[in-house]
């Protein structure tokens, strides 16, 4: 069933199709769903944290990609989802408060990464707090390259940024555990 909150992010979606983030006002998405400012503010605070909203509820896609063989669909689907919804996501970078779209891509990296780490950590030696920097290094690195597609307007095609970084990140994570866990045998 769709709640009310759905129906006011397809409404900013929309808007985001032919307006800029500054130009979209609380009215303007009350008006097009048909409700008043009041019940807008009842589940939002403004407009940014509708904003929010979408990105969170976005980023429970990819609980399900949280391993070793499944990381690469989930950074798929980002790109899918970031694509899809490219007037948004680029108008959202552009705006004063692009740090939604860090937020949701960290939110949605980082524990997949995590995971990652620690399925090819198993009968390794390396400290928790070594494996989690391979996992925020990663994930920072992820989304650098996603950020900076998004700023060059996505021309870059999408599939070619996809194999890019599936070559780099192609056992990387591996080679990180093992320098770390040869570190932690015979430190510096």
């Amino acid at each position: 069933m769709k709640t009310i909150e759905y129906f006011m992010a397809e409404s900013l979606k929309r808007m985001l199709e032919t307006k800029t983030l500054d130009h979209i006002t609380v009215t303007d998405i009350a008006k097009d769903c048909g409700i008043t400012r009041q019940a807008f503010y009842y589940h939002f605070s403004d407009i940014y944290s509708l904003l929010e909203w979408i990105y969170l509820q976005e980023a429970d896609m990819l609980k399900s990609h949280r391993n070793i063989s499944t990381w690469q669909e989930g950074y798929h689907l980002i790109m899918d989802w970031t694509e899809d919804n490219k007037n948004l996501v680029i108008n959202t970078y552009r705006s004063i408060n692009r740090d939604y779209i860090e937020t949701f891509t960290y939110q949605a990296l980082y524990p997949m990464l995590c995971d990652v780490v620690e399925e090819l950590a198993k009968g390794k030696d390396v400290s928790k707090e070594s494996r989690e920097f391979i996992a925020r290094y990663y994930s920072l690195s992820l989304i650098a390259i996603t950020l900076d597609w998004v700023k060059n307007g996505m021309k870059e095609s999408k599939q070619h940024l996809e194999n890019n970084v599936e070559i780099v990140m192609k056992d990387s994570i591996i080679h990180a555990l093992d320098r770390y866990q040869l570190n932690q045998q015979n430190p510096l």
